[in-house]
């Protein structure tokens, strides 16, 4: 099974994985109002009714003005144009990066996700964009602590202009990074700084951000889109419940099914564990990118307040996944060089 998953396609299969899911991108885009229940759209219809219908510049600035404003440079045509722009640009990513079986496999299940979720205006694609800009920042030849301030600065500056909640995302992906870079002592000494920096943040700090997800939920029991939403399990009170509360999102996102066993629960289950697979199969989570996937699914665990809102964001930062280089024993990557050079593996032995 591990040789069938590592196994190596050639470049002919993965253009055809491109025009495959580059048709299934169009055709989605074509109907996804067929099928999709109107409530996917609510995003789309409310950054187009800002943009047609309010002066932008004198309304108070939150993340639906901002994508706004962002979309109204461009208009409603060229808008769509980039929102296809930016779909085609993660598909021409994830084919050209997919150089094994099992990551083929894993961009036709994202795809699936991906499509259905961002192909209508919506906040995400700046958040696609921007991912796509990290991406291009850690193929650079430069070291991985520059890759993470490069990742950083971008992430810090659409936490600035559109959702503020991101610079957590880089406190906790510089917070890895820096454990990650240590050995020994020094680092159990970071680790133990961190957790006293945690416990010394203020309770209400820890009170909104899990208030979110109550919040959010309070007025939307009963309606249509809400059959995926879930509450904490205990009242917010501090650092005392933030775990709690963020270790049963993770088990809600993981396990979905057994809370409610629908085709939707199932499929969601079934990419988060194909995404963490695929992840950990690269033996790189220090990787810059592999932090900031770490990073976004560790903060979406305290706030989120639905599986469809978590999927959604999901889908748009997990083809970053595709950026993290394989780290292989020694004597395998030997025998890789040797297949490419000489083309048997027996070479050597034959000399």
């Amino acid at each position: 099974m591990h040789k069938l998953f590592d196994r190596r396609i050639a470049s002919e299969i993965r253009l055809i994985g491109c025009v495959l899911m580059l048709a299934l991108a169009a055709l989605v885009y074509l109907y996804q109002r067929v099928f999709l229940p109107s409530y996917f759209f609510t995003d789309e219809t409310t950054i187009l009714n800002l943009m047609r219908y309010s002066d932008l510049g004198l309304l108070e600035q939150n993340s639906f003005v901002s994508t706004a404003t962002v979309f109204s440079v461009f208009g409603p045509v060229g808008s769509q144009l980039l929102l296809l722009a930016s779909t085609c640009l993660v598909i021409f990513y994830i084919s050209r990066k997919s150089l094994r079986l099992v990551d083929l496999a894993f961009s036709f299940v994202l795809m699936l996700s991906f499509a259905m979720f961002n192909l209508k205006l919506s906040k995400e694609v700046v958040v696609i964009l921007m991912n796509l800009l990290a991406c291009l920042a850690c193929s650079w030849r430069i070291s991985n602590h520059r890759k993470v301030m490069l990742v950083s600065a971008i992430y810090l500056i659409y936490a600035w202009q559109f959702r503020s909640y991101y610079v957590l995302i880089v406190a906790a992906m510089m917070a890895m990074h820096i454990v990650f870079s240590t050995q020994g002592k020094l680092r159990a000494t970071i680790v133990l700084a961190v957790l006293v920096g945690c416990l010394a943040l203020p309770g209400d700090f820890w009170n909104q951000l899990q208030q979110a997800r109550d919040i959010v939920n309070l007025d939307r029991d009963g309606l249509s889109d809400s059959k995926t939403i879930f509450s904490n399990p205990f009242s917010p009170n501090g650092v005392a419940t933030a775990l709690p509360n963020a270790g049963f999102a993770a088990l809600r996102f993981y396990f979905a099914p057994v809370f409610s066993l629908r085709v939707q629960e199932v499929f969601l289950s079934f990419t988060l564990c194909f995404l963490t697979f695929v992840l950990f199969r690269r033996r790189n989570c220090k990787h810059p990118l592999a932090l900031l996937l770490i990073a976004n699914f560790s903060i979406q665990t305290f706030f989120e307040p639905d599986l469809g809102s978590f999927f959604r964001h999901l889908s748009a930062y997990a083809f970053c996944v595709f950026g993290i280089h394989y780290l292989q024993p020694v004597h395998q990557e030997k025998l890789h060089r040797a297949v490419a050079v000489f083309g048997s593996p027996n070479f050597y032995r034959k000399a």
